[in-house]
Protein backbone atom coordinates (compact mmCIF):
# COMPACT_ATOMS: atom_id res chain seq x y z
CA UNK A 1 0.00 0.00 0.00
CA UNK A 2 1.42 3.47 -1.42
CA UNK A 3 -0.03 6.31 0.08
CA UNK A 4 0.87 9.62 -1.26
CA UNK A 5 -0.32 12.71 0.73
CA UNK A 6 -0.30 16.08 -0.57
CA UNK A 7 1.68 18.12 1.68
CA UNK A 8 0.50 22.14 0.96
CA UNK A 9 -1.17 24.73 2.41
CA UNK A 10 -4.55 24.18 1.51
CA UNK A 11 -4.84 19.95 2.84
CA UNK A 12 -5.45 20.45 6.18
CA UNK A 13 -8.89 18.79 6.20
CA UNK A 14 -8.31 16.24 4.05
CA UNK A 15 -5.53 14.70 5.80
CA UNK A 16 -7.45 14.42 8.49
CA UNK A 17 -9.80 12.80 6.94
CA UNK A 18 -7.04 10.25 5.34
CA UNK A 19 -6.31 9.57 9.02
CA UNK A 20 -9.62 9.27 10.85
CA UNK A 21 -10.92 6.59 7.55
CA UNK A 22 -7.24 4.62 7.82
CA UNK A 23 -8.36 2.17 10.71
CA UNK A 24 -11.66 1.02 9.72
CA UNK A 25 -9.57 0.71 6.01
CA UNK A 26 -6.64 -1.17 7.10
CA UNK A 27 -9.04 -2.90 9.44
CA UNK A 28 -11.10 -4.55 6.80
CA UNK A 29 -8.66 -5.22 4.40
CA UNK A 30 -6.95 -7.68 7.56
CA UNK A 31 -10.22 -9.69 8.27
CA UNK A 32 -12.36 -9.66 4.79
CA UNK A 33 -9.71 -9.92 2.49
CA UNK A 34 -7.18 -12.08 5.28
CA UNK A 35 -4.19 -9.62 4.04
CA UNK A 36 -1.87 -10.71 6.57
CA UNK A 37 1.32 -9.62 4.83
CA UNK A 38 1.28 -6.13 3.70
CA UNK A 39 3.73 -3.17 3.35
CA UNK A 40 2.47 0.73 3.64
CA UNK A 41 4.28 3.70 2.74
CA UNK A 42 3.22 7.06 3.22
CA UNK A 43 5.42 9.69 0.94
CA UNK A 44 4.71 13.48 0.17
CA UNK A 45 4.16 15.45 -2.45
CA UNK A 46 7.22 17.34 -2.86
CA UNK A 47 10.92 16.68 -1.87
CA UNK A 48 11.30 18.14 1.04
CA UNK A 49 13.57 21.25 -0.40
CA UNK A 50 10.93 23.05 -1.85
CA UNK A 51 8.58 23.61 0.81
CA UNK A 52 6.83 26.41 2.74
CA UNK A 53 8.80 26.36 5.78
CA UNK A 54 7.03 27.61 8.76
CA UNK A 55 9.75 28.37 11.17
CA UNK A 56 10.31 30.61 14.07
CA UNK A 57 14.08 31.31 15.61
CA UNK A 58 15.23 32.79 18.86
CA UNK A 59 18.48 33.22 19.57
CA UNK A 60 20.28 29.72 19.37
CA UNK A 61 17.16 27.92 19.04
CA UNK A 62 14.47 27.11 16.05
CA UNK A 63 11.55 25.61 15.51
CA UNK A 64 10.07 24.96 12.11
CA UNK A 65 8.10 22.80 9.64
CA UNK A 66 8.52 20.04 8.64
CA UNK A 67 10.60 18.98 10.78
CA UNK A 68 13.43 17.46 11.05
CA UNK A 69 14.18 17.82 6.96
CA UNK A 70 13.61 21.83 7.64
CA UNK A 71 16.22 22.00 9.86
CA UNK A 72 19.39 21.62 7.53
CA UNK A 73 18.46 25.16 6.53
CA UNK A 74 17.73 26.46 9.92
CA UNK A 75 21.23 25.04 11.67
CA UNK A 76 23.36 27.78 10.74
CA UNK A 77 25.33 30.37 11.95
CA UNK A 78 24.40 30.60 16.41
CA UNK A 79 21.32 28.39 15.97
CA UNK A 80 22.23 24.78 17.76
CA UNK A 81 18.78 23.54 18.34
CA UNK A 82 15.80 23.04 16.04
CA UNK A 83 12.88 21.24 16.64
CA UNK A 84 14.15 19.71 19.71
CA UNK A 85 17.22 18.16 17.57
CA UNK A 86 20.85 19.22 18.11
CA UNK A 87 21.99 20.62 15.10
CA UNK A 88 25.48 18.87 15.13
CA UNK A 89 23.30 15.81 15.28
CA UNK A 90 20.07 15.77 12.62
CA UNK A 91 18.34 12.78 12.08
CA UNK A 92 18.21 13.19 8.18
CA UNK A 93 19.62 12.24 5.37
CA UNK A 94 19.76 12.03 1.50
CA UNK A 95 16.36 9.82 1.66
CA UNK A 96 14.46 12.90 3.36
CA UNK A 97 14.97 15.10 0.44
CA UNK A 98 14.38 12.81 -2.57
CA UNK A 99 10.69 12.48 -4.34
CA UNK A 100 9.09 9.01 -3.12
CA UNK A 101 11.09 8.98 0.59
CA UNK A 102 9.16 6.89 2.94
CA UNK A 103 8.11 9.41 6.00
CA UNK A 104 8.98 8.00 8.90
CA UNK A 105 8.33 11.36 10.97
CA UNK A 106 5.28 13.48 11.21
CA UNK A 107 5.25 16.95 10.42
CA UNK A 108 6.50 18.70 13.73
CA UNK A 109 9.01 15.63 14.31
CA UNK A 110 7.76 13.26 16.43
CA UNK A 111 9.65 9.74 15.35
CA UNK A 112 6.66 7.78 14.24
CA UNK A 113 8.52 4.19 15.76
CA UNK A 114 8.86 2.25 11.72
CA UNK A 115 10.14 -1.11 13.07
CA UNK A 116 13.34 -2.84 11.51
CA UNK A 117 14.73 1.13 10.58
CA UNK A 118 12.61 0.96 7.97
CA UNK A 119 10.93 4.05 5.79
CA UNK A 120 7.64 1.89 5.24
CA UNK A 121 5.47 -0.11 7.79
CA UNK A 122 5.26 -4.21 7.40
CA UNK A 123 2.58 -6.56 8.82
CA UNK A 124 4.59 -7.16 11.76
CA UNK A 125 4.74 -3.34 12.94
CA UNK A 126 3.16 -2.73 16.10
CA UNK A 127 0.32 -0.02 16.14
CA UNK A 128 -0.13 -0.10 12.61
CA UNK A 129 -3.31 2.82 12.94
CA UNK A 130 -1.57 4.85 15.09
CA UNK A 131 1.53 5.02 13.11
CA UNK A 132 -0.10 5.57 10.42
CA UNK A 133 -1.59 8.59 12.28
CA UNK A 134 1.96 9.52 12.54
CA UNK A 135 3.60 8.83 8.96
CA UNK A 136 0.24 10.10 7.37
CA UNK A 137 0.87 13.91 9.28
CA UNK A 138 2.98 14.96 6.61
CA UNK A 139 1.53 18.66 7.60
CA UNK A 140 0.76 21.89 5.50
CA UNK A 141 3.88 23.62 4.60
CA UNK A 142 5.01 21.52 1.66
CA UNK A 143 6.00 22.81 -1.43
CA UNK A 144 2.59 24.15 -3.43
CA UNK A 145 4.14 22.80 -6.53
CA UNK A 146 3.15 19.80 -6.08
CA UNK A 147 4.25 16.15 -8.19
CA UNK A 148 2.14 13.45 -6.62
CA UNK A 149 2.60 11.13 -9.59
CA UNK A 150 6.26 11.78 -9.66
CA UNK A 151 6.41 10.98 -5.82
CA UNK A 152 4.82 7.29 -6.44
CA UNK A 153 6.90 5.98 -9.38
CA UNK A 154 9.91 7.73 -7.66
CA UNK A 155 8.80 5.52 -4.77
CA UNK A 156 8.78 2.25 -6.56
CA UNK A 157 11.91 2.72 -8.76
CA UNK A 158 14.31 0.40 -8.96
CA UNK A 159 16.59 2.40 -7.67
CA UNK A 160 14.57 3.30 -4.82
CA UNK A 161 13.46 0.21 -3.58
CA UNK A 162 17.21 -1.56 -4.21
CA UNK A 163 18.88 -3.09 -1.62
CA UNK A 164 20.31 -0.28 0.81
CA UNK A 165 18.14 2.15 -1.22
CA UNK A 166 15.62 4.45 0.90
CA UNK A 167 12.73 1.92 0.11
CA UNK A 168 14.64 -0.75 0.19
CA UNK A 169 12.20 -4.02 -0.80
CA UNK A 170 9.22 -2.07 -0.33
CA UNK A 171 7.93 -3.04 -3.48
CA UNK A 172 7.24 -7.01 -4.19
CA UNK A 173 6.95 -9.50 -7.27
CA UNK A 174 4.38 -11.29 -4.93
CA UNK A 175 2.21 -8.56 -4.03
CA UNK A 176 -0.37 -6.35 -5.95
CA UNK A 177 0.64 -2.23 -5.47
CA UNK A 178 -2.44 -0.05 -4.13
CA UNK A 179 -1.67 3.26 -4.84
CA UNK A 180 -3.57 5.37 -2.97
CA UNK A 181 -2.96 9.34 -3.79
CA UNK A 182 -4.80 12.45 -1.84
CA UNK A 183 -4.46 15.84 -3.40
CA UNK A 184 -6.78 19.19 -3.99
CA UNK A 185 -5.07 20.09 -7.19
CA UNK A 186 -4.25 18.44 -11.04
CA UNK A 187 -0.74 17.14 -11.92
CA UNK A 188 0.72 18.88 -14.51
CA UNK A 189 3.63 19.01 -15.73
CA UNK A 190 3.04 22.73 -17.40
CA UNK A 191 2.03 23.78 -14.42
CA UNK A 192 5.23 23.18 -11.83
CA UNK A 193 3.34 19.54 -11.73
CA UNK A 194 5.11 15.71 -12.32
CA UNK A 195 6.93 15.37 -16.19
CA UNK A 196 4.72 13.43 -18.46
CA UNK A 197 1.23 12.88 -18.64
CA UNK A 198 -1.54 10.17 -17.92
CA UNK A 199 -0.56 7.46 -20.50
CA UNK A 200 3.73 8.07 -19.26
CA UNK A 201 2.34 7.57 -15.69
CA UNK A 202 0.86 4.81 -16.21
CA UNK A 203 3.18 2.87 -18.13
CA UNK A 204 6.02 3.64 -15.51
CA UNK A 205 3.95 2.04 -13.23
CA UNK A 206 2.97 -1.29 -14.69
CA UNK A 207 6.75 -1.82 -15.74
CA UNK A 208 7.40 -1.76 -12.53
CA UNK A 209 5.16 -4.66 -12.23
CA UNK A 210 6.33 -6.64 -14.80
CA UNK A 211 4.08 -4.99 -17.16
CA UNK A 212 1.37 -7.03 -15.41
CA UNK A 213 -1.33 -3.87 -14.94
CA UNK A 214 -3.88 -5.99 -13.21
CA UNK A 215 -1.46 -6.44 -10.35
CA UNK A 216 -2.44 -2.50 -9.95
CA UNK A 217 -4.61 -0.76 -7.71
CA UNK A 218 -5.09 2.96 -8.20
CA UNK A 219 -7.89 5.06 -5.51
CA UNK A 220 -7.65 8.60 -5.89
CA UNK A 221 -8.70 11.45 -3.73
CA UNK A 222 -9.21 14.52 -6.09
CA UNK A 223 -11.13 17.95 -7.23
CA UNK A 224 -14.21 16.64 -9.18
CA UNK A 225 -16.28 19.69 -10.14
CA UNK A 226 -15.58 18.86 -13.89
CA UNK A 227 -17.62 15.32 -13.12
CA UNK A 228 -21.59 14.43 -13.00
CA UNK A 229 -22.41 14.73 -9.10
CA UNK A 230 -18.84 15.68 -8.32
CA UNK A 231 -18.89 17.25 -5.02
CA UNK A 232 -16.31 20.12 -5.34
CA UNK A 233 -17.62 23.52 -5.97
CA UNK A 234 -16.96 24.82 -9.90
CA UNK A 235 -15.48 28.36 -8.90
CA UNK A 236 -12.17 27.33 -5.81
CA UNK A 237 -9.92 28.89 -4.01
CA UNK A 238 -7.99 25.70 -3.47
CA UNK A 239 -5.88 27.90 -1.07
CA UNK A 240 -9.30 28.39 0.87
CA UNK A 241 -11.71 25.06 0.52
CA UNK A 242 -12.06 22.75 -2.34
CA UNK A 243 -10.12 21.66 -4.94
CA UNK A 244 -8.91 21.95 -8.74
CA UNK A 245 -10.67 19.45 -11.10
CA UNK A 246 -8.31 16.91 -11.85
CA UNK A 247 -8.98 15.21 -14.83
CA UNK A 248 -5.34 14.17 -16.04
CA UNK A 249 -5.00 12.36 -12.74
CA UNK A 250 -8.93 11.23 -13.00
CA UNK A 251 -7.88 9.74 -16.82
CA UNK A 252 -4.76 7.85 -15.45
CA UNK A 253 -6.93 6.17 -12.63
CA UNK A 254 -9.30 5.13 -15.54
CA UNK A 255 -6.74 3.89 -17.60
CA UNK A 256 -6.50 1.00 -14.91
CA UNK A 257 -8.73 -2.29 -14.50
CA UNK A 258 -8.61 -1.95 -10.88
CA UNK A 259 -9.27 1.96 -10.41
CA UNK A 260 -11.36 4.21 -8.23
CA UNK A 261 -11.84 7.95 -8.16
CA UNK A 262 -13.17 9.68 -5.04
CA UNK A 263 -14.07 13.72 -4.47
CA UNK A 264 -11.05 15.20 -2.47
CA UNK A 265 -13.77 17.66 -1.18
CA UNK A 266 -16.08 14.73 0.60
CA UNK A 267 -16.49 15.09 4.28
CA UNK A 268 -15.78 11.39 5.37
CA UNK A 269 -13.57 9.40 3.09
CA UNK A 270 -15.01 6.22 4.82
CA UNK A 271 -17.74 5.25 1.88
CA UNK A 272 -14.48 5.55 -0.93
CA UNK A 273 -12.29 3.42 1.22
CA UNK A 274 -15.55 0.81 1.64
CA UNK A 275 -15.86 0.73 -2.00
CA UNK A 276 -12.09 0.36 -2.50
CA UNK A 277 -12.05 -3.10 -0.50
CA UNK A 278 -13.96 -4.48 -2.91
CA UNK A 279 -11.76 -3.99 -6.10
CA UNK A 280 -8.69 -4.75 -4.03
CA UNK A 281 -10.72 -8.28 -3.34
CA UNK A 282 -11.14 -8.37 -6.93
CA UNK A 283 -7.60 -8.03 -7.50
CA UNK A 284 -6.34 -9.93 -5.26
CA UNK A 285 -8.54 -13.16 -6.17
CA UNK A 286 -7.30 -12.44 -10.25
CA UNK A 287 -3.39 -11.85 -9.34
CA UNK A 288 -0.87 -14.40 -9.87
CA UNK A 289 2.09 -13.68 -9.20
CA UNK A 290 5.32 -14.36 -11.47
CA UNK A 291 6.92 -17.56 -11.29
Amino acid sequence: FLFVIDSSGSMSDEQDNVIASFPGFIDTITQSLAAQDFHIMVVSTDNGEDSGLSNMCNGDVCNCTPAPACCASKCKGSVMTCSGFACDDLPVGPCDYVYGGGRVYNAVGDDCGLAGGLRYMQSSQPDVEATFECVGDVGTYGSGKEKPMLAASEAISAAMVAPGACNEGFLRDDAILVLTFITDEEDDENDNGSPGGPADWYSALVARKGGDASAIVTLGLVGDSNLPNGLCPADVDPQMDGAVPAPRLQSFVSMFEYGVIGSVCASDYTPFFVDAVSVIDFACDSFEPPE
